[in-house]
C-alpha cells in the first residue's frame, strides 16, 4: 500500500514538473533590424615612394577600415544585439 502511494505521488510530481517547465519556457527571440551605420576607422599610415619626371618622391598614405554595424531589436524581450562587418580597406593615395 505504501509503495503504491509513493509511486503515485512520484508520477504526479513528474507530470506537474513537466507542465510547469514547459509553460514557463521563454519564447525565442524575434530579431528585427533596427538600424544600420557605416563608418570609417583610421588604422594607421605608411609612406610610399613613386617616380615622377625621373625624380623619386615620397608620400604618406592614410589607411582606414570601412565598417558596417547592424543593430537588431527583439520586441518580445526588449533585447538588442549588434553585428559589425568589415566592408573594405581604404588607402588615401592610389598606389601599388
Amino acid at each position: 500500500m505504501q509503495v503504491c502511494c509513493a509511486i503515485l505521488l512520484c508520477t504526479l510530481m513528474v507530470e506537474w514538473l513537466e507542465k510547469t517547465s514547459s509553460s514557463h519556457a521563454a519564447p525565442l527571440h524575434e530579431w528585427e533590424q533596427d538600424s544600420t551605420d557605416v563608418h570609417r576607422i583610421h588604422t594607421g599610415s605608411h609612406e610610399f615612394t613613386y617616380w615622377k619626371n625621373f625624380m623619386r618622391h615620397t608620400r604618406t598614405c592614410d589607411i582606414s577600415q570601412k565598417v558596417k554595424t547592424i543593430v537588431y531589436y527583439c520586441d518580445l524581450h526588449n533585447h538588442t544585439k549588434s553585428e559589425s562587418i568589415h566592408v573594405e580597406t581604404v588607402h588615401s593615395e592610389g598606389h601599388s
